[in-house]
């Protein structure tokens, strides 16, 4: 696995298990975070609020691949959340990374679709 690859896995895995500590050091403070079909946040300070809810939240999850190429990177799986009335629900997911720079950069833009599936 490429250094790259391991940096999006940590990614990955810090949204899964809600460890925000990790996803804030590692954004851009001009960050545009697309979540397809339902908003788009932009900068660092109102991602910081979106994420601040999540902390501590643990997501079952697979990831099924994650491909990088440059400052990009893709992560597609499935993960389970509940819906708020007891019921468990999987969603397909796929999220698109763009890092500020090559070496050592910071993420810059997210686009994710989320999809519920049977």
């Amino acid at each position: 696995m490429s250094k790259n690859q391991e940096f999006f896995k940590e990614i990955n895995n810090a949204f899964m298990t809600g460890d925000v500590d990790t996803l804030i050091r590692n954004i851009a403070d001009d960050i545009i975070w697309n979540m397809v079909g339902d908003k788009v946040i932009k900068g660092k300070d109102t991602v910081i609020k979106e994420l601040e809810p999540m902390r501590g939240f643990k997501a079952p999850h697979q990831t099924k691949q994650i491909i990088t190429h440059g400052n990009t990177a893709v992560i597609e799986g499935t993960m389970t959340l509940d819906d708020g009335n007891g019921k468990k629900k999987k969603y397909a997911f796929c999220d698109i990374y763009k890092l500020n720079k090559f070496k050592n950069g910071k993420i810059s833009e997210i686009t994710a679709y989320l999809i519920e599936v049977e």
